[in-house]
């Protein structure tokens, strides 16, 4: 009886060491709606709008350059200036459970363009323009053809970017607006995924 005792007290110490040892692998992964994540890029099309006028012209699309590494690869177009004379404005539509968009779900506005642009990128600002080709990039960023040299999509989790937000899947449409015209916009289709949540 004694020996069953210190066996199950024995068992329970190293139980316990062993659990508490393994810090570095969560035990409780909670199913909230909203924490920290990580963002699975899905698709980066053009964008469909009644008032673009096309004078900056992305032509961006995705490419997997391993099962877990996805780049922005193409080109971007400026036949203006992009600077703070412009709005940046953002509109998130999320899929509901039956797969349909329920748009506007998040809206953000941003006057000074070119300037909320570099704040939202942080750190970020110049492997993220290097990577679209645009090196050395102030604002405003001036006039030209710049042809991407591959951004890897993980760098976008170095900007300033909300660190916590509603898991789910989301149409990200980005437009820079002046006058009430769309100068150019791109969207790109993203998934907001728990961290230990994989593919």
């Amino acid at each position: 009886m004694l020996e069953m005792k210190c066996l199950l007290i024995i068992s329970l110490v190293v139980f316990v060491t062993v659990v508490i040892s393994d810090t570095g692998k969560p035990l409780f992964l909670p199913n909230f709606p909203v924490g920290k994540y990580r963002l699975n890029f899905l698709a980066l099309i053009r964008c469909a709008s009644v008032r673009l006028n096309n004078k900056i012209k992305y032509e961006l699309y995705l490419s997997k350059k391993s099962a877990n590494t996805t780049e922005i690869l193409g080109n971007i177009t400026h036949l203006v200036a992009v600077d703070d004379s412009f709005n940046m404005e953002f509109d998130f539509a999320i899929k509901d459970s039956i797969g349909g968009w329920k748009d506007n779900a998040y809206i953000h506005k941003s006057p000074k363009a070119c300037t909320s642009l570099k704040m939202f990128f942080g750190g970020a600002w110049t492997t993220i323009m290097d990577g679209l080709g645009i090196y050395n990039a102030t604002c405003p960023i001036p006039v030209g053809f710049y042809k991407g040299s591959g951004l890897d999509t993980a760098d976008f989790m170095l900007t300033n970017f909300p660190k916590t937000f509603f898991y789910g899947t989301y149409r990200f449409t980005g437009y820079f607006t002046k006058n009430n015209e769309v100068y150019g916009c791109f969207t790109l289709v993203v998934e907001v995924k728990r961290p230990w949540e994989f593919d």
